[in-house]
């Protein structure tokens, strides 16, 4: 892979920056990268007594000192030298103890002996610009770092391992030959005839209508919302905590134990979710219980999905009991609730799906409810596709489907250069310095 557009503002300086989250813990790692012969001299000045002949890729036990010469820490150092590192220059990874004090203190001493804090995704685009990545891979690695799901981590791998990157070469490589045989016409057009141009043009428009059924997903995507709404006593707080998998909410057999809404982030089927359970919804008997009515009434109205549970053990077979007055345009699922105190006697109630959080009979179906309901049905070798890609493939489907419908085969040939421009803004070859900027500022600093 070639080099793309460069980082030309400070790409020859020696960047740090911390690779782990803020917060105290076990261990903390400050990354340098710089290019090479640089940051190894930078290094020095906080780990003199590192040897002349360091080998990349040992780990060595060091003393961190400041400009001083106190002591800091006494670390583990890694040295990868470029272009065989993730940025392709030569890095230093200093493996401290996850105190934010020390890693402060590091970071401030890293700048005194010549270190340049790192912009955000400063290391990253680094890669971009060695070649070591492309951008669709990139921005990949972002989306796994915000990932707080197993399947948005799972798309996001596929992401960032070339996935998407080999279907949009596929692409790029039809178009190229169609444009190869369009311009070799044009130069030669008694002697070349462009070979097949429909079924050409067929594969291309079909591959890029398989990848535009992918997935949409966003870079720092909101989590979606569901509220537990339903009348006192009616196992709100039960079906929260089993959704949840831990025992969050007070239950007791008293009505109104809940008065405020609860809310904890949960997973479904491997998606994130924010799941909240809220008061339950009567004619309020003190002041607490109003405000506690009127807020779970607003995450009603609010939420993404609203599950409205029934007692299935008193409200069975009757009419629907008066509930919270969520939007009926939004989303919903009717939840029946208590089924192992129904016994034989009868089905649900129609259009509500029974469930049991004593026997766990009806959770599973909930779950595969709340998924389609929240993100539809997953289709098979699924690819995730961020909005701006999804722009560059529309705008390579038209540009096809224009060159398709040309005469002149000069323009014809200059519609499907645009279609590679296009594919070229996805993977970077094509990306302008202002698009670089405005990917790489929502990235994390040391990433």
């Amino acid at each position: 892979m070639g080099r793309l557009v460069p980082d030309a503002a400070g790409l020859g300086d020696v960047i740090v920056a911390p690779a782990t989250p803020p917060g105290t813990s076990a261990l903390a790692v400050v990354r340098f990268s710089g290019p090479h012969g640089t940051t190894l001299p930078v290094v020095r000045r906080l780990a003199p007594d590192l040897p002349d002949g360091l080998l990349p890729r040992e780990a060595r036990l060091t003393e961190v000192v400041d400009a001083r010469g106190a002591l800091l820490d006494r670390a583990i150092l890694l040295f990868f030298e470029g272009p065989r590192s993730s940025t392709g220059e030569d890095v230093v990874e200093i493996h401290c103890h996850g105190s934010p004090a020390v890693v402060r203190a590091v970071i401030d001493a890293a700048v005194a002996a010549g270190a340049r804090p790192a912009r955000k995704g400063e290391f990253t685009r680094r890669a971009l610009g060695n070649g070591k990545l492309d951008l669709v891979e990139a921005e990949g690695v972002a989306l796994l770092c915000s990932s707080e799901s197993r399947a948005r981590a799972g798309r996001a791998i596929g992401m960032a391992s070339g996935l998407l990157s080999r279907q949009v070469g596929e692409i790029r490589s039809a178009v190229l030959d169609l444009l190869a045989e369009t311009e070799a016409a044009l130069d030669f057009p008694d002697d070349v005839p462009i070979a097949a141009p429909e079924r050409r043009t067929e594969e291309i428009l079909g591959l890029l209508s398989r990848l535009l059924a992918g997935r949409l997903v966003q870079t720092g995507e909101r989590i979606p919302t569901v509220a537990i709404v339903g009348r006192p006593n009616a196992g709100k707080s039960s079906l929260f905590n089993a959704l949840l998998g831990a025992d969050r909410a007070i239950v007791t057999a008293e009505p109104g134990t809940t008065r405020d809404v609860i809310g904890e982030t949960a997973e479904i089927r491997g998606e994130a979710l924010r799941l909240y359970d809220t008061a339950g919804i009567r004619p309020a008997r003190s002041e607490a219980e109003r405000l506690g009515v009127e807020a779970a009434e607003r995450a009603a109205e609010s939420a993404d999905l609203v599950l409205e549970v029934i007692d299935g053990a008193v409200d069975g077979g009757g009419p629907e009991p008066e509930g919270p007055r969520a939007d009926r345009g939004s989303r919903r699922i009717v939840v029946e609730s208590k089924r192992d105190l129904w016994g034989d006697r009868r089905p649900a109630r129609e259009g509500a799906l029974a469930v049991s959080v004593v026997s766990g009979d009806g959770l599973g179906d909930l779950r595969d409810e709340i998924e389609r309901a929240l993100s539809g049905v997953e289709t098979e070798g699924e690819v995730a596709l961020l909005e701006r890609h999804r722009r560059a493939l529309l705008e390579t489907d038209l540009a096809v489907r224009e060159a398709a419908g040309r005469s002149e085969p000069e323009l014809a040939a200059a519609d499907l250069r645009r279609a590679l421009t296009a594919l070229g803004e996805i993977t970077g070859e094509t990306a302008t310095e202002e698009l670089l900027d405005r990917i790489f500022a929502g990235f994390c600093l040391g990433k």
